[in-house]
């Protein structure tokens, strides 16, 4: 990658979080008609739900029970087919406005113009801005290792905190080793550029948050010294993705109306086999001081979630949740375009699969089953490897749990499969969590 192509990808980027936070985006939501529409109608045509051009109206054929999932898949297809410049009116049925908005706009060229019935601006608007929040956690995830360091990713997060409104800690290497985040630590002391650990607070004035994110922010993943082999780092930039996605939805919030206090931790560190490099065997002590001994450093995701885990956790939310590509048998049992969710509370499950179902992302609950704990504990603390083949989507949320305590409802999302679609050449990232997590807090 030159320069020259450094810095566009950083505009693009810069671009798609000022979208975020103003609402001025490549496409232009308003109320009004136009002489030309898209129509989304329930009813399947002969051959399926394809869009048929009838003269000046596109229909979209949604399926006799369409959902939020499918309304916004139809509607990326149909913006395909609109041109640059292009005005179009927009209907579609009582509530999926907003997911078709929303799949439009993903799939329309820049400088269309989507026009809706008035009564229909605010869910359109609300369509909007699912999908500059998806755009610019897609653009993040899928932005080259090189460019997106962990001094970068934190060098983005500060920039996008002070556009939106947010409050924002930095940490530092230094600050990190000091302050006792010993996982976060000893996974990015393999890289020339070490671990920063972010703090964004939206609306702090109003007390400790109600709701608190956390994200796994793996800028590249080699596996450090257990390393991967050559065709599985290929696509590992993809490993930032739950916190950037959680940064993208923080820069959305304010435009959201969110009266929700919320606080945002997100550790980024790169796994590299470096001089500094975490040893299979290790042990190191995390932020709330359990011990945890690393038996395997491509196991890393959840030793920096750990750190930022026990932090997010202290502030004693009512409701914390990670996002995290953290495990690929999450992907081998759920294929890859459903996400994993485990949780030991019911009702902040329901919380956040509702939430799912609302922003059509697919979403299901597997069980966190105690049974499997004896596999993540040793007798001073934890490991981050459980030592057997199988359940590992499982025993990694284990692991996760001994860093949250009981009496803070906590919801994990292992969602290896969904973030990523297509091949490691491809700017892939889906942006997948990020339409959850606005359904979740507004």
């Amino acid at each position: 990658m030159t320069s020259t192509d450094k810095r566009d990808r950083a505009a693009e980027i810069a671009a798609a979080a000022d979208a975020v936070v103003t609402g001025i985006g490549p496409v232009t939501v308003d109320a009004g008609k136009a002489d030309r529409g898209i129509a989304f109608v329930p009813s399947v045509p002969t051959g399926g739900w394809a869009p048929h051009v009838r003269g000046d109206t596109l229909l979209v054929a949604l399926g006799e029970v369409p959902t939020a999932e499918t309304a916004r898949r139809a509607a990326i297809a149909a913006g395909a087919r609109l041109r640059s410049g292009d005005t179009v009116a927009v209907s579609a049925p009582p509530g999926l406005t907003g997911p078709v908005v929303d799949g439009l706009i993903t799939g329309a060229p820049a400088e269309t113009t989507l026009l809706v019935d008035e009564a229909q601006l605010p869910d359109a608007l609300r369509g909007q801005l699912a999908a500059d929040v998806a755009r610019l956690a897609r653009l993040l995830v899928s932005a080259p290792a090189n460019l997106l360091t962990p001094s970068a990713a934190a060098g983005w997060a500060a920039r996008i905190a002070e556009n939106a409104g947010l409050t924002c800690t930095v940490l530092g290497p230094d600050e990190v080793r000091s302050q006792g985040f010993g996982g976060l630590a000893a996974i990015g002391g393999g890289s020339w550029d070490g671990p920063y650990l972010v703090t964004l607070d939206h609306l702090p004035e109003t007390g400790g948050p109600e709701v608190a994110l956390v994200g796994k922010g793996v800028t590249f993943d080699s596996g450090g010294l257990s390393l991967k082999s050559p065709a599985a780092m290929q696509s590992m930039r993809m490993d930032v993705a739950g916190a950037v996605t959680v940064l993208a939805v923080m820069a959305g919030l304010r435009r959201a109306g969110c009266a929700v206090p919320v606080r945002a931790v997100l550790p980024f560190a790169e796994n590299m086999p470096g001089p500094g490099a975490a040893r299979p065997g290790d042990v190191v002590t995390a932020w709330n001081g359990t011990e945890i001994q690393i038996l395997d450093t491509d196991f890393e995701g959840r030793v920096i979630l750990a750190d930022a885990l026990a932090l997010a956790a202290d502030a004693g939310p009512r409701l914390l949740v990670d996002l995290a590509t953290l495990t690929y048998q999450a992907e081998i049992a759920l294929g890859p375009e459903i996400a994993a969710v485990l949780a030991r509370d019911d009702d902040a499950a329901a919380r956040f699969l509702s939430a799912g179902a609302r922003a059509g992302e697919p979403l299901w609950r597997l069980p966190y089953d105690e049974r499997y704990l004896d596999q993540v504990k040793t007798p001073s603390g934890v490991r981050n490897h459980p030592l057997h083949d199988s359940g590992r989507a499982i025993t990694a949320a284990l692991f996760l749990g001994e860093f949250v305590p009981r009496t803070v409802p906590w919801v994990h999302c292992d969602m290896t499969g969904p973030a990523w679609s297509g091949d490691a050449s491809a700017d892939g990232a889906t942006g997948f969590g990020a339409r959850t997590l606005l359904e979740l807090l507004t």
